[in-house]
């Protein structure tokens, strides 16, 4: 089985929050966007694991390497195409694209199981963090 998980914990109820734990989730809250047209696609805060990572990198059977990262979300992204169980990169998981909402590149793939998990593996390169942008 699939163990989905946010990789950052929220801070303990009713415990004031030090100057570094603010910090750290405002970094949590960074817009991460397409690398094409600067539209948000996600946050920092959306990362997961899945299979005991963020980052994965697959090859596709045309023998393209893709480094993704899993996101809980994509709000920037609309998902085409018809469900595959083709070539899994997750076992148990059917899979779609997961294209950018505002210039329609592809962004990566949304990975839904029969149970109703689901979750966003983007391509990392065709991504970026909007803070650094200056």
């Amino acid at each position: 089985m699939l163990a989905l998980r946010h990789d950052a914990e929220p801070p303990s109820p009713g415990r004031p929050q030090e100057r570094s734990e603010i910090s750290e989730r405002t970094r949590s809250e960074r817009p991460i966007v397409c690398a094409a047209c600067a539209a948000t696609v996600t946050r920092s805060s959306e990362r997961i694991a899945c299979q005991g990572s963020h980052e994965h990198r697959f090859m596709n059977p045309g023998g393209f390497l893709y480094h993704i990262g899993c996101f809980a979300q994509a709000i920037g992204c609309v998902i085409g195409g018809p469900a595959s169980r083709e070539y899994p990169w997750f076992p148990g998981f059917a899979w779609r694209l997961a294209l950018c909402a505002q210039c329609g590149v592809q962004l990566g793939w949304h990975f839904r199981d029969d149970d109703g998990a689901a979750f966003f593996g983007l391509i990392l390169q065709r991504l970026r963090d909007a803070t650094l942008d200056g």
